[in-house]
């Protein structure tokens, strides 16, 4: 059965986000930041506003912080002009650009690399050594348009003749903290994250690396993006790009960018960088709705 991504808007109007200034008018404002719920919602948000007062005294606007519902959240919310900049992982970006919402201008580096892996991950004395062996078991993913948190993953048990809908057992926890840690309460055999996460849940629990191993990894992934909706100026799009580089190489910058979301720097980027993703999206047959 071919999985349907479905867009949700009911939250934004429920959140009543003021529209963003200027729309094609070539004046801005106010700019609205908008970040994937891949942790804590509530502590997403506290280690963001650091990193928009940055960007506002860069760019001589208010600059306002927003925090998903899911990973569909920042996608509408681009699309219906309620948040101008959006930190997109790779399979939201390419559903984004596809749908006309978003562009992207730079690509994350972690460890002055673009890319990275998702992983699959079991408790220390599982029986579980192989793909193979995920067969009939519990899988906890992240969210269903979570490159590293289900599709890709999604991806490599689907190559080893296993169908993540019908053969395993998931749920999808919400986060790629959340996965690791249903799987040290044993509410699943295995979860998925992105390489490495369980150092997020380290700070809850020092002995994640201890009572968890690493069954195996995905072929490299593009890093997650800065995009910026579609309508904005050509003209704030590179104020925005200029600003974001410039904070990475200030040393107060670099602390707040890594604590977001382990980002070191920014590098520039293109669409055509995304088109293993949308190879890895037909695989698993998504199609937008």
């Amino acid at each position: 059965m071919k999985r349907v991504v479905v867009f949700l808007l009911a939250a934004f109007v429920a959140l009543g986000l003021a529209a963003c200034g200027g729309q094609g008018s070539g004046k801005v404002d106010k700019l609205v930041v908008g970040f994937v719920p891949s942790q804590e919602a509530e502590n997403l948000q506290a280690k963001a506003k650091p990193l928009a007062d940055l960007l506002s005294q860069k760019l001589g606007v208010p600059v306002e912080v927003f925090v998903g519902t899911d990973y569909n959240g920042v996608i509408e919310a681009m699309g219906a002009k309620k948040v101008d900049v959006g930190f997109l992982n790779p399979v939201g970006y390419v559903v984004a650009k596809d749908k006309g919402y978003a562009d992207v201008i730079l690509i994350a580096e972690r460890k002055g690399q673009k890319t990275y892996r998702s992983q699959f991950v079991v408790l220390k004395d599982s029986p579980i050594q192989k793909l193979e062996d995920l067969k009939g078991k519990k899988i906890a993913w992240v969210d269903p348009n979570s490159t590293s948190g289900y599709i890709y993953p999604a991806a490599m048990l689907k190559e080893k003749g296993i169908d993540p809908e019908k053969d395993v057992q998931g749920t999808f926890a919400g986060g790629h903290d959340k996965a690791i840690m249903a799987l040290l309460r044993g509410d699943v055999d295995a979860a998925v994250s992105f390489d490495d996460a369980r150092s997020i849940v380290a700070k809850s629990d020092p002995s994640v690396m201890e009572k968890t191993r690493i069954l195996a990894y995905s072929p490299d992934i593009p890093n997650d993006t800065i995009s910026v909706r579609s309508s904005l100026p050509q003209e704030w799009k590179d104020k925005i790009k200029q600003a974001f580089l410039d904070i990475a190489k200030d040393e107060q910058g670099k602390k707040v960018i890594k604590e977001i979301y382990s980002h070191d720097g920014y590098a520039e980027g293109k669409d055509s960088d995304f088109d293993v993703v949308r190879s890895t999206m037909k695989l698993m047959d998504i199609k937008l709705k």
